[in-house]
C-alpha cells in the first residue's frame, strides 16, 4: 500500500480545484484509492515528467495529480490541475 503526504500547495490547489464540483470530487477519490492500493494500474496513465523528478496521475482527460516519489512506497502530492499546468514545473 501507498503512503500519501499532501504539501501546503496541494492542499491549497485541491480546495479550489475541487470547490462545488463533486463530479470532480468522486474523480479525483477514485484516482487517489487506486493509487494507494496499486500505483501501477494501468487506468492511472502514471507518466514521469521529462527531465524531472515529477509524476501525474490522470483523474481525467484534462486533469492530474502532480507528485513526487519519496521512496518505493511513500509519495508526496505536489500540486493538482490542468493537465498543461506541468509547464509551470
Amino acid at each position: 500500500m501507498t503512503k500519501i503526504n499532501y504539501s501546503p500547495r496541494y492542499l491549497s490547489s485541491r480546495k479550489k480545484f475541487l470547490k462545488n464540483n463533486p463530479i470532480l470530487l468522486n474523480k479525483t477519490t477514485k484516482s487517489i484509492s487506486l493509487f494507494v492500493t496499486n500505483p501501477n494500474y494501468t487506468g492511472l496513465h502514471l507518466e514521469k515528467l521529462s527531465g524531472l523528478s515529477l509524476w501525474t496521475i490522470r483523474i481525467d482527460k484534462g486533469n492530474r495529480i502532480f507528485f513526487k516519489w519519496i521512496n518505493d512506497w511513500e509519495a508526496l502530492f505536489i500540486d493538482i490541475g490542468k493537465h498543461d499546468k506541468y509547464r509551470k514545473y
